[in-house]
């Protein structure tokens, strides 16, 4: 099928790469799918550092926090750039220092995991997990940074909206299907998903592997945008799908990376005294001993 697409509501640029993910309703729609597929122990996990919050809302702290000069360190981690001639993400060339989405993914779940943290270091740390995830199924987040991402393109959509190529993708394709209703949507895709689909999604949580996922479909992104940069219900048409499939996708890995990394961190239930022969007496329970939290 022919990609077209364009993407997100981000008019404010950062230095060199303005890039915001998706926009309030697909990182809640992302969470929200997310939120179905968690095991026991990642749910308990979120529920001790959340508290009430769910990852559709905790999906949208890492934006939230943008213009709070404390958090400038941070911006970097919502994208990667690569040149435009590339056909694949390279580490070494595109996040020589780690300081791209791709690398923050893995730093921040192990963050969130790790029992020996502080509690709210752990919790930012969920917080910026969840959010980088959804940014980098978005397929811009893997883009260029000539033009900021597509933010430098300007658009028009559906007749008189004025938008550019990263807002167009990001947020105005998304309102147009939900007129509002995103946890509607959110369902939708979660009754829609197909099992084959999601077994291999979920079977791969390599973050490299998503970031080229989503620089393919940017190149086809730019391939096939419209010479006079309008956009319109066949230019919808055509990109609704890929959008369905990214934020499902984006879903069912954010899911199985927390069950990842949450049951690699689980505190192993103590151990029941061995029962010991006539006339020997069990250890005193200051000394039974319980292996410590992997971190």
């Amino acid at each position: 099928m022919q990609l077209r697409c364009a993407a997100f509501l981000g008019s404010a640029l950062i230095a060199t790469h303005a890039a915001w993910g998706w926009g309030g309703e697909g990182h809640q729609i992302v969470g929200a799918i997310a939120m179905t597929r968690l095991t026991p122990e990642a749910r308990a996990a979120i529920v001790e550092l959340l508290g009430d919050e769910d990852l559709a809302t905790a999906g949208l702290w890492a934006d939230q926090i943008r213009g709070d000069p404390t958090y400038d360190w941070a911006k970097p981690f919502h994208y990667v750039n690569l040149p435009r001639t590339a056909e694949a993400i390279d580490l070494a060339r595109d996040c020589p220092t780690g300081e791209c989405v791709v690398a923050a993914i893995p730093r921040f779940l192990a963050e969130a995991a790790n029992r020996s943290l502080p509690h709210e270091k752990r919790k930012e740390a969920l917080k910026f997990a969840v959010h980088f995830i959804g940014d980098l199924h978005q397929p811009l987040h893997a883009g260029y940074k000539d033009d900021l991402g597509g933010n430098r393109i300007q658009i028009v959509a559906f007749g008189d909206q004025k938008t550019n190529l990263h807002a167009l993708w990001d947020t105005v394709l998304i309102n147009h299907r939900t007129s509002g209703d995103w946890k509607r949507l959110a369902e939708e895709l979660v009754a829609a998903a197909q099992p084959g689909l999601v077994a291999e999604w979920q079977s791969n949580l390599d973050s490299t592997d998503w970031a080229n996922e989503s620089a393919a479909i940017t190149r086809a992104i730019y391939r096939d945008l419209p010479a006079d940069q309008k956009v319109d219900e066949a230019y919808y048409a055509a990109n609704i799908e890929t959008i369905r499939r990214r934020l499902t996708a984006g879903g069912y890995r954010m899911a199985a990376a927390l069950n990842k990394a949450f049951a690699a961190a689980a505190v192993p239930a103590p151990v029941a005294p061995t029962a010991k022969p006539s006339g020997q007496r069990a250890p005193a329970a200051e000394d039974r001993r319980q292996v410590p939290a992997a971190d």
